[in-house]
């Protein structure tokens, strides 16, 4: 299957019905790693036309708490899936079933110098003390065998692995980015329906948000196009623009099909 280009708002019936977008951070809305303004300006366009914002990145919790605070989104899911931070709520949201949070951070850790014995170059991330569900470590300079062996090494020792621009993560076994937006999406937004959700992202950590069996309306920035070729599932449509101009081209777009629509 290859990715589309967004067709033209006159053309497109799909993205007519969105009423909430999923969208991922890093490489998706930021640009080099930072929020713009016009990218700021483009998530005020979207709330102002009623249309909910919920990020779901692979960032810690403690960097996410914040998000959801002080951007314009309805809330915020971290770790790939494991909390959720409604933005109307201080208190996070646990996904992802974890009995004991101490030994599992702890056993976490255990894994991670495991990986460390093969690859003693990785370094854990510096956001990881703020992580409660996953360990991460940076993903600079991992080839893709490296990352394809690790990702083995994980599943051995009963552990998923996934990876983005950014870091590589060792989670639970089933905790990804569909899983938790869905379960958030019964739980808060019980009147969305899946083809009123658009999912966006731009690497492999969420290839889940581009799976069809979840959400059938899914756009990748172009920067994505570094990937695609690694995924399983891929998004319906491709914007011309990478990282965050490719966000707010989508925001743009959709703003124009509803106006149109109208």
């Amino acid at each position: 299957m290859s990715c589309l280009s967004l067709p033209q708002p006159a053309q497109s019936n799909i993205f007519s019905n969105i009423r909430l977008v999923a969208t991922d951070m890093d490489g998706t809305l930021t640009t080099k790693g930072k929020f713009t303004n016009t990218l700021l300006q483009a998530l005020q366009d979207l709330a102002a036309a009623n249309i909910k914002i919920i990020v779901v990145t692979g960032r810690s919790a403690g960097w996410v708490s914040g998000l959801a605070y002080y951007l314009p989104v309805v809330g915020a899911i971290a770790e790939n899936g494991g909390l959720f931070y409604p933005s109307q709520s201080e208190q996070a949201v646990a996904i992802t079933p974890i009995e004991d949070f101490s030994k599992h951070r702890k056993d976490l850790e255990a894994v991670f110098h495991k990986l460390q014995l093969d690859f003693p170059q990785i370094k854990e991330s510096s956001d990881n003390r703020f992580r409660i569900t996953d360990w991460t470590f940076d993903v600079a300079g991992l080839s893709n065998d490296s990352i394809q062996t690790l990702l083995r090494q994980c599943q051995d020792n009963g552990y998923g692995f996934t990876y983005s621009n950014v870091q590589c993560h060792i989670k639970p076994l089933g905790q990804d980015k569909a899983i938790g937006l869905s379960q958030v999406l019964r739980e808060y937004f019980p009147g969305y329906a899946s083809d009123e959700v658009v999912t966006v992202g731009d690497s492999p950590n969420d290839e889940s948000l581009f799976d069809k069996n979840y959400f059938g309306v899914s756009v990748g920035v172009a920067n994505v196009l570094e990937y695609v070729d690694k995924l399983e599932h891929k998004p319906a449509y491709v914007t011309q623009n990478k990282e965050g101009k490719g966000f707010c081209e989508l925001s743009d777009y959709i703003l124009k099909v509803i106006g149109s629509s109208k």
